[in-house]
């Protein structure tokens, strides 16, 4: 029996003719006449306000009627009608902190701001379910898959790193999620993270490492700084007058780098000579010679 019924109802669909579109649309004219005519208050319902930066995307019957977009009041027939407002706004989405594997395999805690604006309200109302919905979901999916791009941070200032958010990170940002929300009629006008940590397992590391490149890049500098301050100190020696010969030169640039790149304050000591012998005696910081 269910068989036969099942037969039956297909060949019923498979009878079934749409009306043609100048059927369809004397079947709305008439359908609208009749109401205005049976029920006339109706026509005060067919206001629309149209508010700044804003537009109204209009259906009758499920067709694409028109697009309101300038300001004021209008006027359009209640039957049938249904009406989309879509803002033209700049307009900001924060995405919610999710954990990202950044170039190097370090997971970092990351979140981000994408400020947008939609310019085809007709392809956001019509050619996705919810455009908010889907900027979201897409944001979430290329913020994930931009970031595995770059290094959460780069000793080298010449390579491109999360942390300092250079312009190459932003506009690849910006360049991704773009073409993924072209189908919505949205221009992303800028992405920008709002929070960036490493992720609580790895913290602790992470803050010890840092802390030994800090250290590391002190040190150069004043290693650097201290080689700069021997060599003009022999320099001007030399310029005025003193002869130093090899070894004196060796024990006085020897002597300063010393001192210099120590992190001690330095003991002065003072070479004295006694029956035709040197002797080393160490002085108090504050002893002139």
């Amino acid at each position: 029996m269910s068989v036969a019924n099942s037969h039956h109802n297909h060949t019923n669909s498979a009878n079934y003719k749409e009306p043609s579109n100048e059927t369809a649309g004397l079947m709305e004219l008439g359908l609208i006449i009749a109401v205005s005519i049976f029920f006339p208050p109706i026509l005060l319902f067919g206001f629309i306000v149209v508010n700044p930066r804003q537009e109204i995307v209009v259906l009758r019957f499920g067709k694409y009627l028109t697009t309101l977009k300038t300001e004021g009041i209008r006027w359009i027939h209640p039957v049938g009608r249904s009406l989309q407002r879509i803002s033209t706004r700049d307009t900001t989405h924060n995405l919610e902190t999710e954990t990202v594997v950044e170039k190097n395999g370090n997971p970092v805690l990351i979140s981000a701001v994408v400020i947008y604006r939609v310019e085809d309200t007709i392809k956001a109302a019509l050619d996705v379910a919810d455009y908010h919905r889907f900027l979201s979901d897409q944001a979430g999916a290329v913020v994930k898959r931009v970031s595995s791009l770059f290094p959460y941070e780069s000793a080298d200032a010449s390579i491109a790193c999360l942390k300092k958010e250079s312009d190459v990170v932003t506009a690849e940002y910006v360049r991704e999620l773009q073409e993924a929300v072209n189908p919505a009629g949205i221009r992303v006008l800028g992405v920008r993270l709002n929070d960036l940590t490493y992720a609580p397992e790895i913290a602790q590391a992470m803050l010890m490492r840092q802390q030994a490149m800090a250290l590391i890049d002190a040190r150069k500098t004043i290693v650097e700084g201290a080689v700069e301050i021997v060599k003009d100190a022999v320099s001007q020696l030399q310029a005025a007058g003193f002869d130093l010969d090899a070894g004196d030169r060796d024990q006085l640039i020897s002597n300063l780098l010393v001192v210099l790149c120590s992190g001690e304050r330095a003991q002065p000591v003072l070479s004295v000579q006694s029956g035709g012998k040197k002797h080393s005696q160490p002085q108090a910081a504050s002893t002139s010679a």
